[in-house]
């Protein structure tokens, strides 16, 4: 070789060596930069063993002439640091790093390693491994990262089947480009750039093999130690992102009751049996977007009184207010959707599923099916796209003869930010109900878009903001003047709902409910309960899943206020407060809430105010009745009645 050409390669030489080094010292600083944020900066006897597997391949880099044990030894030390890489940059993006214990964290490890190890078995090469496994996390960091800010819960196996959602739902936000996420695609790249500059022979398959096999050892032996433990009933922040993901997708199959049989079924209905009436009023049923009274939540100040018209609905007359209790937060509006059309509870279903993807694949009996078998004409009005939910499908197979969508709205119809006004969208149901075949009751199920997610103030705004916090909040919270702001015209509108059918002669009743609480700057909720959101039990927790309710009727039925029911019972009570027909199911749930008053994904309260977690609700016979009842309405349409059902 020419001196020339020695020169050139021992400059490359020892470039590459000062390359190196600088890659290596950098993912130092960064993996101590990671282990000091959140929780996990608290926890040394894991933050240690973590921060020596993230940098350990790249101090025992494998010499030029290694043996082949030592390129399997050093496969297994770089598929340990990527684990522990990408378990700390997920935990870092999603929620700052805070993992509430030390088995959280090494559950979420054995996650992590999970992945790195499968790709590693099926792709053999040590680099593609790692460029393969990161980019699996780091995309699913990154979704789960935005879905929680967005929504406020994280990446469920169900939101899958809600893709047609997401696509429809995020064209109302912007994506920040936050520091976070920044830091996290750079580590992410460093990590892989460091792993492909190192320039080595491929690990023989055979040893390969037996590499996979010791990680798979390993992997067992950690899961051992670390357990695999869960409960449903409490949040991401007690469980790495990866883990709770993975337990939650293990727990999608609902399995069938004990006791479950062909007999309990038929000795269930034989015992629970509806009532028939003459009555067969209109009935508008309303679910508003994000409609909820905050003060259920605590105390705070504003400029004027933004639901004037819902508070003077209290105790008036043939007229039921009161707080509804239901399953999600800041979104999942069709998990309070189900519940409410279907008389089924979440509560019997898995943590974070979406039944109307997952659950209702077939014709389902009950409220609107047993309506339209009265005689109803049953319409749906959803003033957005048809493909949220997968309402069309689930419609259907409720037995809706009608379903209108945006669409059906003029392009000159009054809209509040980009969405449908609730004013306009009432307008449509006056059309509605004009329109409807004379003599022919009308049950109409209206879900509104007016108060939709993604409060924060923007100049293209087309409404004014009338309402804003005073006191110590003033000028605190721009999100939640701009939400208040909103259900002060969604109370407006409410007004001039129910002046309208005060004038109809025919009988008609309004049954109207918010889907769930608005997702506002968390901050602000931990000011409402002055705890912060880590420190928050279960229990506390459920003050941000009410929701308000009322039922009006032009016609005489009892009064009644402060009623406090959950979202599973609200037909059932509904039909009974107005005098209209119920079925044997809706009695089962009426009879069940004398003993549990209200229930939900979390847990149950008795009727002294007691709570519970759902692990408990087992104990209780007359639920173990309500859960197999509904297992046969879902899942089992060989042995359910489907008369016993409908109404």
């Amino acid at each position: 070789m020419r001196p020339k050409c020695k020169e050139q390669a021992k400059g490359r030489i020892i470039l590459g060596h000062i390359v190196n080094t600088v890659l290596a010292v950098l993912l130092i600083y960064a993996a101590v930069y990671l282990l000091c944020k959140g929780t996990i900066f608290y926890r040394p006897e894991s933050q240690k063993p973590l921060g020596v597997l993230a940098v350990l391949p790249l101090l025992l880099r494998p010499r030029r002439r290694a043996t082949v044990f030592e390129l399997a030894v050093h496969d297994v030390l770089v598929l340990l640091a990527a684990s522990s890489f990408a378990l700390l940059l997920t935990e870092y993006v999603v929620k700052g790093g805070i993992l509430v214990g030390n088995t959280a964290i090494w559950q979420g490890y054995l996650a992590h390693a999970a992945v790195f190890g499968l790709v590693y078995v099926f792709v053999g090469n040590i680099r593609w491994t790692t460029n393969i496994g990161m980019g699996l996390t780091l995309l699913y960091a990154l979704i789960d990262h935005y879905v929680t800010v967005f929504r406020g819960t994280p990446v469920l196996l169900s939101d899958i089947f809600a893709i047609g959602t997401a696509k429809n739902v995020a064209a109302n936000y912007s994506v920040p480009m936050e520091l976070s996420v920044l830091q996290t695609v750079g580590i992410a790249v460093l990590f892989c750039v460091a792993v492909w500059r190192m320039r080595r022979v491929a690990t023989p398959r055979r040893w390969q093999f037996i590499t996979a096999s010791l990680l798979l050892c390993c992997w067992l032996y950690g899961l051992q130690l670390a357990g695999s433990s869960f409960g449903f009933w409490q949040g991401n922040l007690e469980y790495s992102e990866w883990y709770y993901f993975c337990r939650t997708a293990g727990n999608a199959i609902v399995e069938q009751p004990a006791g479950y049989s062909a007999e309990a079924l038929t000795q269930i209905t034989e015992e629970y049996d509806g009532v028939q009436e003459e009555i067969r009023p209109n009935i508008i049923m309303i679910m508003n977007e994000s409609f909820a009274d905050l003060h259920d939540v605590g105390e705070f100040e504003t400029n004027e009184d933004y639901l004037p018209f819902l508070h003077s609905l209290k105790g008036q007359e043939n007229t039921i207010t009161g707080d509804l209790l239901v399953s999600v937060f800041g979104g999942g509006t069709a998990a309070t959707e189900f519940e409410v059309l279907t008389g089924d509870t979440m509560a019997f279903l898995p943590y974070g599923c979406s039944p109307y993807q997952m659950y209702v694949k077939r014709a389902t009996p009950g409220l609107v099916s047993g309506l339209s078998e009265q005689g109803y004409q049953t319409v749906s009005l959803h003033p957005y796209r048809a493909t949220s939910w997968n309402r069309q499908q689930v419609y259907e197979r409720f037995g809706f003869d009608t379903q209108l969508y945006e669409d059906a709205f003029g392009a000159d119809a009054e809209r509040v930010r980009s969405f449908i006004s609730d004013s306009e969208d009432y307008r449509k149901i006056f059309e509605v109900f004009e329109s409807k075949q004379p003599d022919t009751p009308l049950f109409l199920f209206n879900v509104t878009t007016q108060n939709h997610g993604g409060y924060v103030p923007n100049e293209s705004d087309n409404f004014e903001q009338t309402i804003h916090l005073t006191g110590e909040y003033a000028g605190k919270y721009p999100e939640v003047d701009e939400y208040l702001s909103l259900v002060k015209r969604s109370d407006a509108a409410i007004e001039e709902l129910i002046a309208y059918f005060s004038a109809v002669d025919e009988p008609t009743a309004i049954i109207f409910f918010g889907d769930h609480q608005p997702n506002l700057p968390s901050a602000f909720y931990e000011e409402l309960m002055e705890t912060p959101n880590e420190e928050q039990s279960t229990e506390e927790k459920q003050k941000k899943k009410l929701a308000s309710f009322f039922i009006w009727a032009n016609y005489d039925i009892e009064e009644q206020q402060d009623v406090q029911i959950s979202a599973n019972y609200l037909t059932a009570f509904a039909l009974d407060a107005l005098g209209c027909t119920t079925s044997g199911y809706d009695a089962l749930r009426l009879a069940a809430r004398e003993q549990i008053p209200r229930i939900n994904n979390a847990g149950y309260y008795l009727p002294d105010g007691s709570w519970f977690a759902m692990e408990n609700v087992e104990s209780d016979t007359l639920l173990a009745d309500y859960q197999m009842a509904q297992y046969a309405h879902l899942f089992d349409e060989k042995k359910r009645d489907d008369a016993w059902y409908e109404p």
